[in-house]
């Protein structure tokens, strides 16, 4: 089994909610404004009644255009929102929806950080400066209105005050929500790895283990090789000296490929404890296990039989009952638990079954046994249905 790379949790198409939105809000505005009023044609002949009304829509869809790329590139979004503003001087006054629209450029583009608002902020404060002090009127909704109640171009220190505050305050919360997803995005991102790291190391100290295993199958055969190629002359001591020379040479060679696995394992004997060198379990040694695990009062139920099961075969059978039945006190203490075996022609395996609330993520256990499982060539299954967590393993006999 391959451990995958982790992946990014990154959805492309997220990027763009915030800006519509805001894009949205802002066309909205644009909409419910009188359409031409601030050109002054409101009484002009049909034809400039046109040409009002096209540079409103005109207008509005640029701005409308400079929200939509306020995350992707600040600068030209502003830039973008004051094209409009090239009608100031003809007009006399502004529509207050291209203001809105640059302080939403900075809205959007303080998710990214709040650097990335600085200059649509620093255009949208300087707008402000310009309404409050110069007596310019703008066009909402309800008709022209300029910043203050009085004539003539005294600065309106209170209004523009207020927009400072409730504009600057509305980056901040921005820029805050975008620090937070961020650094959830991160945490996401740091689970991933954590997970594959995890998965990582113990494939590798599942593969080190099962190398040990095959160590010592391997060595007690080709042990056994060398035993009887050395103790054939004398078993039959009517063999002729090529036989003779032919036994003594198997032997020699038997002697030296268990030198040379141990040489190639003695990294993994560097890291190996004492309990690893003990004999290996096998599937006979499974009812043992189940009895001390009754004997400690958990419950579980035992039924079918194996017979005759290979060395390797029973060693991951009898780790995947170790591994079931520890999952099954540290999750579900309490709840019974069945181990069914079964035997055919062809192949060996168990059922598990245990009491399990949710899914869970699977450990170092679970890894390491399935790498086991699939070592042999065999299939194992591990779901959550009904309320109830089901191991299922099946390997060759």
């Amino acid at each position: 089994m391959t451990a995958t790379a982790p992946a990014q949790p990154v959805l492309v198409w997220r990027a763009w909610v915030t800006p519509a939105i805001f894009a949205t809000v802002v066309g909205a505005f644009l909409m419910i404004t009188p359409p031409y009023s601030f050109l002054g044609l409101e009484d002009a002949a049909d034809e400039w009644g046109v040409v009002g009304l096209s540079l409103t829509f005109a207008s509005g869809a640029v701005v409308v255009l400079g929200v939509l790329l306020a995350r992707w590139s600040p600068g030209w979004a502003t830039l973008l929102t004051l094209v409009p503003w090239v009608l100031v001087p003809v007009a006399g006054w502004f529509m207050y929806g291209w203001w809105l629209g640059t302080m939403a450029v900075a809205v959007v583009a303080a998710v990214d950080g709040v650097r990335r608002a600085v200059l649509p902020w620093a255009v949208a404060v300087a707008i402000g400066a310009y309404y409050c002090g110069s007596g310019a009127e703008s066009v909402l909704p309800i008709g022209l209105v300029n910043a203050g109640t009085g004539s003539g171009p005294v600065f309106q220190w209170v209004v523009f005050a207020a927009h400072v505050v409730v504009f600057t305050a509305a980056v901040g919360l921005a820029a805050a929500v975008g620090a937070e997803r961020r650094a959830r995005f991160r945490h996401v991102a740091a689970q991933v790895t954590e997970q594959h790291a995890l998965e990582v190391e113990s494939l590798a100290g599942e593969r080190a283990r099962l190398a040990r295993d095959l160590h010592d199958v391997v060595a007690h055969h080709v042990s056994l090789v060398a035993v009887r190629a050395e103790s054939a002359p004398f078993l039959h001591p009517d063999l002729n000296d090529d036989a003779r020379a032919v036994l003594a040479d198997i032997a020699a060679d038997a002697r030296e490929a268990l030198t040379e696995l141990r040489q190639v394992l003695v990294v993994l004997q560097r890291t190996s404890d004492e309990s690893e060198r003990a004999p290996q379990p096998t599937a006979c040694d499974v009812d043992d296990l189940v009895a001390s695990a009754v004997a400690a009062g958990q419950s579980v139920v035992l039924d079918g039989r194996w017979r005759d099961v290979p060395s390797a075969a029973g060693y991951v059978l009898y780790r995947a009952v170790q591994e079931g039945l520890t999952n099954a006190r540290r999750h579900a203490p309490g709840s019974l638990t069945t181990v069914s075996r079964s035997q055919s022609d062809a192949h060996v395996g168990l059922r598990m079954t245990n009491a399990a609330a949710t899914a869970a993520e699977p450990g170092r256990g679970l890894i390491g046994m399935r790498e086991r499982v699939e070592t042999l060539g065999g299939t194992m299954t591990a779901v959550v249905v009904d309320g109830e967590f089901v191991l299922e393993i099946e390997v060759p006999a």
